[in-house]
């Protein structure tokens, strides 16, 4: 009897152990073709069934590069893509390139929370003073804090939203950019 629970336990492990797997590689695989809704689904399952750090993290990537292609409506992406990414730095406080991540990101979407400045200055604050990416850190912070405070900051992010934009809308196919430029009449 116990020989054939343990078995049974065993077996339910290798399944979990694959489908973890499956997860992780077709994530991957719609994240490389810039599939990043269908990235985030996959990735989240490991996040939330096993606490999977990792999963955690390329949840928040792929909500990161998804808001990116609705900029300028993307914060309400933004605040899922900060949700996965801090609950990869809680997981895996070991990796810094998690904490790293989730700075860059709040600084990079500073404008779609009050929060993300504070937030970015408490990572700085828990990264030890020693650490490589510290003083990058640091800098990045302080320009961040001085361009959100002057106008020419405001006028440079408005800006930048632009490019970022009609990068995203040449990735659309040629067809639906025909149309959406001459308003449905080239026929």
């Amino acid at each position: 009897m116990k020989l054939t629970v343990l078995l049974v336990l065993a077996i339910a492990a290798l399944h979990a152990g694959a489908a973890q797997n499956i997860d992780f590689s077709t994530g991957h695989r719609y994240y490389e073709d810039a599939e990043f809704g269908k990235a985030a689904a996959h990735f989240q399952i490991p996040c939330r069934a096993e606490g999977n750090a990792e999963a955690c993290y390329w949840t928040g990537l792929s909500y990161e590069r998804l808001a990116d292609t609705r900029t300028p409506f993307g914060c309400g992406t933004d605040s899922k893509a900060r949700q996965y990414l801090r609950q990869a730095v809680k997981l895996g406080p070991e990796r810094p390139f998690y904490r790293e991540a989730l700075f860059d990101f709040l600084l990079d979407t500073a404008d779609c929370s009050r929060t993300a400045l504070q937030e970015a200055a408490d990572l700085l604050a828990a990264t030890p003073e020693g650490s490589n990416d510290y003083d990058r850190m640091r800098r990045h912070l302080e320009e961040a804090v001085r361009q959100k405070g002057s106008v020419s900051g405001r006028l440079a992010r408005l800006l930048l939203v632009v490019p970022r934009t009609a990068y995203r809308a040449g990735a659309l196919p040629g067809a639906v950019l025909t149309n959406s430029m001459t308003g449905g009449l080239g026929k």
